[in-house]
């Protein structure tokens, strides 16, 4: 049996403590061993043995480390998996990949000359709804699709003092925040649109933005993506729209709350949604709109960190691919071309 993946975290906030530690210590295929903590030492309480390290160059030189993952503010991700891959470790970055898709390129580039594997978290491709939609369209259970709308709203109408994501900083707001996973659900729905058109807001007058919505345009599909930080009211999470019907799904996966209540990702239930929240199938037959309940998909995050160790293992490619991870961030910079001068633009 392969050694466990020697494995070290960089940061330990939301994201860390929430999705990627359960996921760890669940799978067999991975050990953490160091998490780099700047002032707390807060990580002892979900890995007993691990070693707490307060600089980055301390924790490179550690020759038994495979794998680093990065769960960061934004605008350090660069920097920091420029210098994890220069020392020769596997890399996972939380989305966003990159600020840029500059950035992303040169990851992209320095991880082919190391031979080593880099890959990002988009752990919403794992969503149960989101398989739902893929397994619809696969089925044409509506037909050939016309439009897809994807929304992610909140209702918050206060501004925190203490968070950097609504600061004046590279990567900061909620277009790097949300968009990432909304994009890159649509790319693996449809790959890259032709044109894009964006319109981008602070609603709250904060330094970052809070609302976006982003439409792409595909031969005879549009895709309308939306986040918003004032929506009070339940809105569709999918709306998928094609000549023979529509579906549409309100609520948001489970596995995020089921991981912060500090269930097992092992669970035979893992994923699986309640009956009340799976969405509505419409269709027209004999003259009249007919409506069905259609199960979700079960999600299952934990698949990725198998596929990942499966990549470092048998050197084949990650879950997810470094180049779309880089388109995805090449769509977040059209789009804030396109609300900049408020007109479509063209992908090239």
């Amino acid at each position: 049996m392969n050694r466990p993946i020697q494995t070290a975290i960089i940061g330990y906030g939301k994201s860390a403590k929430i999705f990627h530690t359960p996921l760890l210590k669940a799978s067999d295929k991975y050990e953490v061993t160091s998490v780099l903590q700047r002032t707390r030492d807060d990580a002892k309480k979900d890995f007993r043995e691990v070693k707490i390290i307060r600089d980055l160059k301390d924790l490179l030189k550690d020759d038994t480390l495979e794998l680093i993952i990065i769960t960061t503010p934004n605008h350090f991700h660069f920097d920091q998996a420029f210098e994890a891959l220069s020392a020769d470790k596997h890399v996972i970055v939380e989305k966003p990949f990159t600020v840029s898709s500059d950035e992303a390129e040169k990851l992209i580039r320095l991880a082919e000359s190391k031979n080593r594997v880099l890959t990002v978290f988009q752990n919403r491709r794992w969503d149960g709804d989101f398989q739902t939609i893929k397994k619809l369209i696969h089925e044409k259970a509506v037909g050939d699709i016309v439009e897809f709308e994807s929304s992610f709203n909140r209702f918050r109408n206060y501004l925190r003092d203490d968070a950097w994501k609504e600061k004046d900083l590279p990567g900061s707001g909620i277009l790097y925040d949300l968009a990432p996973h909304l994009i890159d659900q649509t790319i693996m729905l449809f790959g890259m649109p032709d044109r894009v058109f964006a319109d981008i807001r602070s609603q709250r007058g904060g330094e970052a933005d809070d609302c976006f919505e982003i439409n792409f345009y595909y031969p005879g599909i549009k895709a309308k993506l939306r986040a918003g930080m004032l929506v009070p009211e339940e809105t569709p999470r999918f709306v998928l729209r094609g000549k023979r019907g529509s579906f549409v799904k309100f609520g948001l996966d489970v596995q995020e709350e089921a991981l912060a209540n500090g269930e097992n990702p092992l669970n035979d239930s893992w994923g699986t949604e309640p009956e009340k929240n799976w969405g509505t199938l419409y269709k027209e037959e004999g003259g009249e709109i007919i409506s069905k309940k259609i199960e979700t998909v079960p999600g299952n995050y934990a698949a990725f960190y198998d596929e990942v160790a499966t990549s470092i293992r048998k050197k084949q490619p990650p879950p997810v691919l470094p180049d779309t991870a880089k388109k995805v961030i090449k769509l977040i910079e059209l789009a804030k071309k396109s609300d900049q001068f408020g007109k479509v633009i063209d992908v090239v």
